[in-house]
């Protein structure tokens, strides 16, 4: 007979989830003993980063990934990181020790009081088994929640003292049966509706594609390219979507959405018909008043998630398996005679020979010398819409940003990205205030000799908060100036070959050499110019 840690490691081999993520804890220790060669697991120092690496790792991979945190307090620590793998809708399977079953009613030190509570709602599904027996069978019954459209984290508690606990006969049979279970979500997209939908596209004066995160992360995006090429339809990036969902270098991609409801009526313009694919229409922030679409323009709204057809304020929602949808439409769509929408203006040659450098040099540099075959992951506050505009993957799954929009995420992320993507440089384009967050991430791609090369805009304040002091008239907030971090010192200190880069010129040869550099992680600190008195948001 097995025991229930034995069954568990099982469930996560048969699954793929032989990449665990965490922090373990005393009440995790059962668990983890005697840990299997076939398994890895990467640590990280506090429980945000785990969460962070298996975000990356999940969405590059397309694999779920497993994060052990250590009971109430680590789950606690983890929580802003979980709540962007639930906007990001990564299938993340998170489980936590709780203290032993017949200490857990005087709530003895590190009892998770509500265990199944504390992680919502950034969680779909939380599960305690009633008794050590059930444990299986709540991991794989978490496991098949994560990996069900919409997609997204999970949570097992498992108290101690059920680890070790041995099946009986009868027990084990039930084990095995659930062991050898398959299960598969299919989809399929209504022909009716895709007819309907076509013909609307073909009737279009300007039709145009506004693409989020489920379009790259379900493979649809040279399928919305074959889409948009027969349409010669413009196609966006809408706000906040994870992933760009179109090659940010093609002739029809016309860049981001801008989140307020006004500015996206205005980006819109001109317009007739716009459908939105794989995520919200939309995510605004902050508030920018104005119509939510331009008179005239109709809006078409496709999703796997029922609660974001739910809530949107406009348009007609279809929810629906969205690359299905996707390839309907690129088989009933007919080649258009209308004028394909221009080009975006092409990125900036700017350079500079000194710091602070303006955001313009530094990131045109950066899009320049990088790899065509660069996965880029940012969260850089005051200098996204720049490196929007800069830094353009062509590459699938090339640009990686929070959904959730919560700091923290972007330097665990790359962590985790490479480790699901060796063979791919990996570049994480930071701010020096969101650096912060998670820094100890950089203790984690030292240890799991994650080469990342990291480059981190220093303006030495929240810029983008000052930007938004202005959208908001909110002058005189404190608390906005970051002086006195020296990052490449901190970096040094963690093991990472950091520098300083005072030009373009020197930056582009750190990055040539840090890509290069397969064997460890590379930081480039760029001292930038502030945000300019009384500039807003875009």
């Amino acid at each position: 007979m097995t025991n229930v840690r034995e069954a568990v490691l099982d469930i996560c081999r048969r699954n793929g989830l032989t990449d665990w993520f965490g922090n373990p804890g005393s009440s995790e220790l059962s668990l983890l003993q005697q840990w299997p060669s076939d398994f890895r697991y990467h640590l990280g120092l506090q429980e945000m980063i785990p969460v962070g690496m298996a975000d990356g790792f999940a969405q590059v991979t397309g694999r779920p990934a497993l994060v052990n945190l250590h009971t109430a307090p680590g789950i606690g620590n983890a929580m802003g990181a979980l709540y962007n793998a639930a906007w990001n809708k990564t299938p993340l399977i998170v489980t936590a020790g709780n203290q032993r079953r017949d200490m857990q009613d005087q709530i003895c030190l590190l009892t998770n009081v509500d265990a199944t509570t504390l992680p919502r709602p950034f969680v779909k599904w939380a599960g305690e088994p009633a008794q050590a027996s059930e444990v299986p069978a709540v991991l794989a019954h978490a496991i098949r929640i994560a990996m069900t459209p919409p997609m997204g984290p999970v949570f097992v508690s498992i108290p101690l003292d059920d680890v070790e606990y041995e099946f009986t006969a009868a027990q084990q049979a039930d084990v095995d049966l659930l062991s050898a279970r398959r299960y598969t979500s299919v989809a399929s997209f209504d022909g009716a509706l895709a007819d309907e939908l076509a013909q609307r596209i073909a009737a279009a004066k300007n039709p145009a594609f506004i693409s989020s995160g489920d379009v790259e992360r379900n493979g649809a995006v040279a399928d919305l390219v074959a889409l948009a090429e027969t349409a010669k339809a413009a196609v966006y990036t809408a706000p906040f979507a994870g992933w760009s969902g179109f090659p940010e270098d093609h002739a029809l991609y016309q860049g981001l959405i801008y989140p307020g409801r006004g500015l996206v009526s205005q980006q819109l313009k001109g317009h007739d018909l716009v459908i939105v694919l794989g995520g919200p229409a939309f995510r605004y922030y902050p508030y920018v008043p104005g119509p939510y679409l331009p008179e005239g323009t109709e809006l078409v709204h496709l999703t796997s998630d029922p609660d974001e057809a739910a809530r949107a304020p406009i348009g007609d929602a279809w929810v629906c398996n969205v690359p299905s949808a996707i390839r309907a439409l690129r088989d009933r769509t007919k080649p258009s005679d209308r004028t394909a929408p221009g080009e975006r203006p092409a990125p900036s040659a700017a350079t500079a020979d000194a710091t602070p450098m303006d955001p313009e040099a530094l990131w045109s540099t950066v899009g320049r010398v990088t790899p065509a075959n660069t996965l880029y992951v940012t969260e850089a506050g005051s200098n996204e819409v720049v490196i929007a505009s800069q830094v353009r993957s062509g590459h699938n799954m090339g640009h990686m940003s929070a959904v959730g929009g919560g700091l923290g995420f972007g330097l665990p992320a790359a962590v985790g990205a490479q480790l699901g993507a060796p063979d791919r440089p990996v570049v994480a384009l930071m701010g020096d205030g969101s650096m912060n967050y998670a820094v100890t991430a950089l203790w984690s791609a030292v240890n799991s000799k994650s080469p990342i090369t990291v480059v981190v805009a220093s303006n030495a304040e929240y810029g983008v908060l000052k930007e938004f002091a202005v959208v908001e008239n909110a002058p005189g907030v404190p608390g906005l100036d970051l002086p006195g971090i020296d990052i490449v010192t901190v970096a040094k200190g963690y093991g990472v070959d950091a520098k300083e880069a005072t030009s373009t010129d020197e930056l582009a040869d750190m990055l040539k050499a840090g890509v290069a550099d397969r064997d460890r992680p590379t930081l480039i600190n760029v001292r930038t110019t502030p945000v300019a008195p009384g500039h807003g948001l875009v």
